[in-house]
């Protein structure tokens, strides 16, 4: 059912001068009839329906296009640490450095030949 925006020239009911609100298009129709209220003009500025519309299919365009850039990022994320976690494996094996000279033994390693 389609509502009829008027606002309020005089003390109506429950509503103030300047105040909008909507009706039927009958109850409308009898407010401006009786020179209560005027029909409704949106301010200068404010985009009407049809351009709130177009304003909102934009966004959720924009919003979309968004979220598949970040699945697209998050699944490249994936590979690399995929690619990191396998390289770690493979490195995972010890390795015999030696310490450099002057610095203390490891503690807890058993050296070869001693007891």
């Amino acid at each position: 059912m389609m509502m009829t925006p008027v606002t309020f020239k005089k003390h109506s009911g429950k509503y103030n001068p300047g105040e909008t609100a909507g009706f039927l298009p009958e109850r409308a129709a009898k407010l401006i009839a009786s020179g209560v209220a005027k029909p409704y003009v949106p301010p200068a500025g404010k985009p009407a329906a049809d351009d709130e519309a177009a304003s909102l299919a934009r966004r959720l365009a924009e919003a979309e296009a968004r979220e598949a850039d970040l699945i697209r990022r998050a699944a490249e994320l994936d590979a690399r640490e995929a690619d990191v976690a396998a390289k770690e494996a493979g490195a995972s094996e010890p390795t015999t450095a030696k310490a450099e000279a002057g610095s203390p033994p490891a503690q807890g390693v058993a050296r070869p030949g001693k007891k």
